[in-house]
């Protein structure tokens, strides 16, 4: 295998400002596979909130690192590709590396199978769920302006609102009321009122978490995510039990072995594929929930329609998605699954199916 590298900038339309900080955007790894005459492209995006935060820079070292790794192989190679990997770095280490190498190899074998990825996995596009679209932390006047914009441009049937907001409760409080207010204001424009879903990022107490949740429920919120610090994990069978909300683990699960030990104190997981390493260790996540009765969703770093593209290929496998970060760039790189009727949706063309629009920057 031949594996090219290529650094990438991409620029938001809207900085995405979450409990730990602000982002106006990101550089982004793209990786390009070429074995026999087929080539296969992967997407590594930045992560943070997780046990390491990884750079493209970092994935680009891990790549110079494991080239001698996976001298002789191939993308048939898959099991031996991981193993070695694990044996080498530890399974844990440069997921989001790891998820752009996976992505092409699944590229490639679609392209070699002449045939889509969702379709080379039997799945059903009609099941692919409709996506959230997300809205940052920001003043309250800030929030109204986006929410509508957002429901104008992309006709979302779902918002997920960043809370745990640095000041407090209260500003949550006020910033979630004009979210809701400014959708009020414009129902008369779209299709129909968006459903309300919250990401905490980790950004509450076990204090505040009970009493966010519980404003939250009376104003017909579905779900609350990650409402508490990754490794504060033994605070949520105190808070599963007076939820009214169903609890979705996000950064507290990163592999498949994440949920087990907390399994019964959680409704759902969170699954991106920059956490995890990519599509086969996603798959794993989404056998392992459904063996524990957990609902699945699958959210995203700040990526590209190509990253993007390639978690829509198995979305029929999830409940819910909050597949948007590339309806928040300006430009978008790459063409891919297209946004229909509010589902992110891959097309018929093989492998992946995404083509380049633009190009990136060094």
């Amino acid at each position: 295998m031949k594996l090219t590298l290529e650094i990438v900038t991409v620029g938001k339309r809207y900085p995405l400002t979450i409990s730990r900080g602000t982002s106006t955007g990101s550089d982004n790894l793209i990786l390009r596979l070429d074995y026999g005459d087929i080539e296969g492209v992967g997407e590594m995006a930045p992560t943070s909130g997780g046990a390491v935060a990884e750079t493209a820079l970092g994935a680009e070292a891990a790549f110079c690192r494991w080239i001698d790794l996976l001298d002789g192989l191939g993308p048939w190679d898959s099991q031996e590709i991981e193993r070695r990997l694990n044996e080498s770095d530890g399974r844990r280490t440069d997921l989001a590396a790891r998820a752009a190498l996976d992505m092409a190899i699944w590229d490639w074998k679609g392209k070699f199978a002449g045939v889509p990825l969702w379709k080379l996995l039997g799945l059903n596009r009609d099941r692919i769920p409709a996506t959230s679209v997300t809205i940052g932390i920001n003043p309250p006047e800030v929030v109204r302006s986006r929410v509508q914009d957002i429901l104008r441009r992309t006709g979302a049937r779902h918002l997920k609102v960043k809370l745990g907001n640095p000041d407090g409760p209260e500003s949550d409080k006020t910033m979630f009321a004009a979210a809701q207010q400014a959708a009020t204001e414009i129902e008369s424009e779209i299709t129909c009122a968006p459903t309300w879903r919250v990401d905490a990022n980790g950004g509450w107490s076990l204090e505040k978490a009970v009493g966010m949740i519980e404003w939250l429920a009376a104003r017909g919120v579905e779900y609350v995510e990650q409402p508490l610090l990754r490794g504060r994990e033994r605070d949520l069978p105190e808070l599963h039990r007076c939820s009214p909300l169903p609890i979705y683990a996000d950064e507290s699960v990163c592999l498949s072995d994440d949920i087990p030990p907390i399994a019964e104190h959680i409704d759902g997981v969170n699954l991106k594929l920059m956490k995890c390493g990519g599509i086969t260790e996603a798959i794993r996540i989404i056998h392992t929930a459904r063996a524990n009765n957990l609902r699945v969703m699958f959210g995203c770093m700040s990526e590209t329609s190509l990253a993007i593209t390639a978690a829509a290929h198995i979305s029929p496998l999830a409940d819910e998605l909050d597949l948007d970060s590339h309806l928040n760039l300006l430009p978008d790189p790459f063409a891919g699954a297209e946004l229909v009727d509010g589902r992110i949706v891959p097309g018929e063309a093989p492998g992946l199916g995404v083509t380049l629009r633009a190009e990136g920057t060094r």
